[in-house]
């Protein structure tokens, strides 16, 4: 009709009310919600020219737009949004973290791009160990190590320095960082000695862990786990138990690259999320008749680290993902060594099987839709044994 707007106009703020205001005017964020895919992608790169278009608005138009586009299947134009917004609003694109998180992700999902350059940018301005701990998981978990150990140890002297992070943080930051050196190292290197390696963890001081000989010879597969007989794994200590335990999954990853065909960086991922989920030495339910009550999870803990963790399992989705898609090869590891008979290992994978089969859903929150595939493939794809 001729008293309306073009349809390209229709969405658009009025000059006037674009100018001279912090921040966005919410009935810029009334015109964004009701707009179709295109429309959000025009209002969102016109926001940036919004005198008061600032960090908080970068975050909120850019996460509502990334949204629309990932349910469209349009995921890939989101990197042309953050181009136009560093050309037109440079401050707020190099202040918002959000944008360099965004840039990662789109390296880590679109082909070709310079993942390493994004994490370490990212790394470099937050030192946020959180963040570039879930980055360099997701690289970790497609094996690309050097990206993963560029991120990681270019944060790390903010990290090291953070008085408001906890320590036990810190602790899980080392120990993943000293893997990520100790992979990457392996793979350019496959002989890598302790001296060498050692010189590479320099940087870490006294952070390093105790363990770390003894990680380059299990993981490694250039020492075998000392065979136990189940009975004496029943007798240890509990101090005793948990050195034995870690060396078993050390040995463990071996197992997931030979047989699984698992990348050096995902087996790592089982640190810590696996020891969260092991019994220990109380058993199930203080029940510590046989090794299996020591080694596979107790199944009402199982249930509640499926459903009662989102929080955690959004801050490191691949970690827990390596840890689900871990635990039926985890069992067949036991059985194999003798620790685990026929009988009670099929009864326990039966059951944490369908407990599993809720996991891949939550995984959506790694806005990784290639995880969630895989996860859906191995947990919801029927019974495994056939």
């Amino acid at each position: 009709m001729g008293n309306e707007r073009p349809e390209d106009e229709a969405w658009r703020e009025p000059p006037e009310a674009l100018s001279g205001q912090e921040g966005l005017p919410l009935t810029f964020y009334e015109r964004l919600h009701a707009a179709s895919v295109d429309e959000k992608l025009v209002l969102a790169r016109e926001a940036a020219g919004h005198a008061g278009f600032d960090e908080e608005d970068a975050f909120e138009v850019g996460s509502h737009v990334e949204e629309a586009l990932n349910q469209a299947g349009r995921y890939a134009e989101f990197e042309a949004l953050l181009d136009a917004w560093k050309a037109r609003a440079p401050r707020v694109y190099e202040a918002e973290p959000a944008v360099r998180t965004w840039r990662v992700e789109l390296a880590l999902r679109l082909p070709g791009r310079d993942v390493k350059a994004a994490l370490v940018s990212l790394a470099r301005q937050t030192g946020d160990a959180a963040l570039v701990s879930r980055l360099a998981e997701w690289c970790l978990y497609r094996g690309r190590l050097h990206e993963a150990r560029a991120g990681l140890l270019e944060a790390w002297p903010r990290v090291r320095e953070d008085e408001t992070l906890a320590e036990w943080t810190r602790v899980d930051y080392v120990t993943r960082a000293v893997l990520t050196c100790m992979d990457a190292g392996l793979r350019e290197e496959p002989g890598l000695s302790l001296e060498r390696l050692s010189e590479q963890l320099s940087l870490f001081d006294r952070a390093v862990p105790h363990w770390v000989a003894q990680a380059l010879e299990l993981r490694t597969g250039r020492k075998p786990w000392a065979r136990r007989e189940g009975h004496t794994l029943l007798g240890l200590s509990p101090e005793a138990f948990f050195d034995e335990q870690r060396a078993l999954v050390m040995t463990f990853e071996t197992e997931l690259r030979v047989r699984q065909g698992w990348p050096w960086g995902r087996t790592q991922l089982l640190y810590p999320e696996l020891f969260h989920l092991l019994p220990g030495p109380l058993g199930h339910g203080g029940v510590v008749r046989r090794p299996m009550h020591l080694l596979l999870p107790v199944l009402t803990d199982l249930e509640h680290w499926v459903r009662g963790l989102g929080e955690e399992r959004a801050l490191h989705p691949h970690v827990h993902a390596a840890t689900a898609l871990a635990l039926r090869p985890w069992g067949e590891y036991l059985h194999r060594l003798g620790l685990v008979v026929d009988g009670e290992l099929a009864e326990w994978w039966e059951q944490a099987w369908q407990l599993l089969s809720a996991l891949p859903e939550q995984l959506a929150a790694a806005n990784d839709p290639l995880l969630v595939e895989e996860a859906h493939r191995f947990l919801r794809g029927g019974w495994p044994h056939g």
